[in-house]
């Protein structure tokens, strides 16, 4: 498993912990007005500015209307250049709802079934005639991720323009990790052979196709694909480390290293447009968008992760690399759309908290603002303390957290996967990327995220 996709489990499971804090209390019936939600929305975001937990540009559209799209802090530290609506950033992984968006367009013009075997166009990949292009839509083909067998550190591959060949060739011969539609893995490998069907039945281009299918129709002028040759003063530099003390740039990939699993770059201002056109179910079908939508395996659709937050059905796309991340949140039965793009960050940072938050405050339930929160130092008798088997219930399901002591930290420990506690005193500590709290009380602790407080017992 890449350290990206490990990642994506971790934050998972810690939004399942923090879905089980919030209460689903019917919000105000009478909705507040626009200028009161903006100025909300805008706080909050100026707090997760200040606290560096969020630096880039946002959306939020609520039934067509745009409550708010503006940029924050700086898209280039040494320019002193900001970010705003039109700054172009990688959208990484959320090309995979662009990519789903084609293989679904096409199947609704007759010239491929989701159905078909991998080996109807791609006849020499090995086990074709078992893969069908739905396991690959699903990530369930069983397919090696090639991103965890090419490393970020080899620019050589990554930094400069490669053949695709080259790229398959990390992933190819590998054997399957289950029988395609047996298990839920996330591949970009799987999003990468998408891209080369496209082509095989278009006989165009990838990049292409999409400018012709989605681009131009939305008038998405502002979005592409060679974002590194970009001019610097359109686009947003990446940083792996920003933080109080230290700024670290980050280089970014080629887009042919990501290509149909992750090329695109987009503003904030393009954004609403291809969010507009989901709202409005355009270039797709509405019952496509649904079939879409409709989580197949594992929570996740055709190109969409699903789930429920506060009681409300979302479908979104994350995406992370150092240097950058991005999501794009929608709930389509409230008719609310949440777009972040972000210039900092590596794997084990995420914003989906950010969006989380903003959706509270757009549904009018409660919510925290950001702050920057002390790190002290506690002798190691006292977070011995607090190690131990914790477990809440909710809606009948248990989940379990382990609390580990390890090189005189504490962690949080999920199925093996630790994320590091930060002591603000001898009894409060916090998750850095998760605006979540944990307050330790005698055989318990009182998890605090979002305005509200759930509970874990002492096993």
């Amino acid at each position: 498993m890449t350290k990206l996709s490990l990642m994506k489990d971790v934050i998972s499971y810690i939004t399942v912990i923090i879905l089980a804090t919030l209460h689903t209390t019917a919000q105000s019936q009478v909705r507040d007005s626009d200028s009161i939600m903006v100025k909300r929305l805008n706080d909050y975001l100026v707090s997760a500015n200040s606290a560096y937990r969020f630096n880039g540009s946002a959306m939020i559209l609520y039934h067509g209307r745009i409550l708010l799209s503006k940029g924050y802090g700086f898209s280039n530290i040494a320019s002193k250049s900001v970010n705003t609506t039109e700054t172009r950033f990688p959208i990484l992984s959320m090309t995979k709802t662009f990519t789903s968006t084609v293989i679904l367009k096409l199947e609704e013009e007759g010239k491929l079934s989701v159905n078909d075997n991998l080996s109807k166009y791609l006849p020499d990949y090995p086990n074709g005639s078992k893969i069908k292009i739905r396991h690959l839509l699903t990530h369930s083909s069983g397919i090696y991720d090639y991103t965890g067998n090419v490393g970020i550190e080899d620019s050589l591959i990554v930094n400069n323009p490669i053949a695709k060949e080259k790229v398959i060739s990390h992933f190819k011969d590998k054997p399957l990790d289950f029988p395609p539609g047996k298990y839920y893995s996330y591949s970009n490998s799987g999003y990468f052979l998408l891209g080369l069907i496209i082509e095989k039945v278009t006989a165009q281009p990838y990049e292409t196709v999409v400018r012709e299918m989605i681009f131009r129709p939305l008038d998405m002028t502002q979005s592409g694909f060679d974002f590194i040759n970009l001019p610097r003063e359109v686009k947003a530099q990446g940083y792996e480390l920003w933080t109080e003390d230290k700024v670290i740039p980050y280089k970014h990939y080629d887009s042919t290293y990501a290509y149909s699993a992750g090329s695109i770059y987009s503003t904030i201002a393009d954004l609403d447009k291809w969010a507009e056109a989901i709202s409005s179910r355009r270039i797709l079908k509405p019952e496509t968008w649904k079939e879409a939508f409709d989580k197949k395996i594992n929570n996740y659709g055709y190109g969409w992760q699903t789930g429920i937050f506060v009681g409300k059905k979302y479908v979104k796309h994350s995406g992370g690399y150092p240097g950058f991340m991005s999501e794009f949140i929608y709930y389509p039965d409230e008719d609310l759309t949440v777009i972040l793009l972000n210039n900092f960050g590596t794997y084990d940072q995420n914003i989906w908290s950010v969006g989380m938050g903003l959706s509270c405050i757009a549904f009018q339930l409660p919510y925290d603002n950001w702050k920057l929160r002390p790190k002290i130092t506690l002798d190691e008798r006292m977070l011995e303390k607090r190690v131990g088997t914790y477990e809440m219930s909710f809606k009948n399901q248990k989940s379990k957290i382990g609390i580990k002591l390890k090189d005189s930290n504490l962690y949080l420990d999920i199925d093996g996967m630790e994320l590091s506690l930060y002591a603000e005193n001898e009894n409060t500590f916090f998750l850095e990327y998760f605006n979540a709290q944990l307050v330790f009380e005698k055989d318990k602790i009182i998890f605090h995220s979002h305005g509200q407080d759930g509970e874990l017992k002492k096993k």
